[in-house]
Parts: structure tokens; sequence; C-alpha cells
């Protein structure tokens, strides 16, 4: 296609035409335009696939915990803490702003689930979860978890995926 007046009788191709004035405007400040249209290629991403992170220990289960819960695990367990001497290590200390750590090792989770009913809920208290609060609508169970069961409540098979609650922040 040659290049004609801005202004002519014949009408546009608009796609052409904003794809030009996008190159123009990422040229002038300085993105590449690549990174523009790889965006608008980019199929919609789920924000539990976002949030997966790649196993530590190679288990399945291991794949739907939060990386944030997985150190602080991690860190417990390096550091000799057991569900035994768990309060005389003083777990809560191993809080951080996204995972909450109380003195008795539990951590503080937003389980997301396939379904929450009363067997869904039988099986989470026989793993000694304690449920603070559940939505079955949005399928989210906040609870505490022993550090130690993280993964075999992962393991569970309504369990979807562990993270850490949202927490109120002030701006």
């Amino acid at each position: 296609m040659k290049p004609g007046p801005l202004f002519s009788s014949k009408p546009m191709r608009w796609g052409v035409t904003l794809l030009l004035v996008l190159a123009c405007s990422a040229s002038a400040t300085g993105t590449m335009l690549s990174d523009t249209v790889s965006v608008a290629q980019t199929p919609a991403t789920i924000l539990a696939d976002t949030l997966q992170t790649p196993p530590l220990s190679g288990s399945p289960a291991t794949s739907k915990i939060a990386s944030s819960l997985q150190r602080v695990v991690q860190r417990m367990q390096q550091d000799g803490v057991t569900a035994d001497n768990v309060t005389a290590r003083h777990a809560e200390t191993y809080s951080t702003p996204l995972v909450q750590v109380d003195a008795a090792g539990r951590v503080q989770t937003a389980i997301l689930v396939t379904t929450f009913d009363a067997q869904v809920e039988s099986a989470l208290t026989a793993h000694q979860v304690t449920i603070e609060r559940a939505n079955a609508q949005a399928h989210l169970v906040q609870a505490w978890i022993p550090f130690d069961r993280l993964t075999t409540v992962a393991a569970l098979p309504f369990v979807r995926y562990l993270r850490a609650p949202s927490y109120a922040s002030r701006r």
C-alpha cells in the first residue's frame, strides 16, 4: 500500500493507522513496539496460575502452596523448629509482613477449595486446621494450619491452593 496524504477521500484502515500511531508514540517515548504488541497478544492469565510456584521438595502438593508460605516453613524447619519445641522456639518470630505465624506454630492461610461443605470442614479440622471464616460461594476458607501440616492439607483433593490471606494495609 502506497502512503498517501493524511487527509484523503479514500477510506482509512484504522487498524494499520492505530498501529502506526502506537509505533510513533512508542519510539518517541523510547518504548519498544514489540513489548506493546506482545502484551496485546498474550492470552489472559488466571490468578491461580500466577500464584503457583515451582515445588521446593518436588511433591505435587507443594506446588499448591504459595512461595511466601513455603519460605517461612522452610526457615522454621532449617532452624530446627518441630511440633514438640514450637512454643519454646518462639514460632511467632517467624512472621513476615506477608505471613503470620502464631506462638503455637500455626500459619494463617487462605485455602482455595473446590467446594466447602460439612465434609470439607470436618476433613480440615481432622488435620488440626482451625477455621476462622469460610465463604462457600467464593470457595475460600481462612484458617490457621500447623506449619508442619501445610503439605498434608495441600494434598487434600478439594484443596486448590494455599496462600497467605490478603491483609488490609495503609496507602
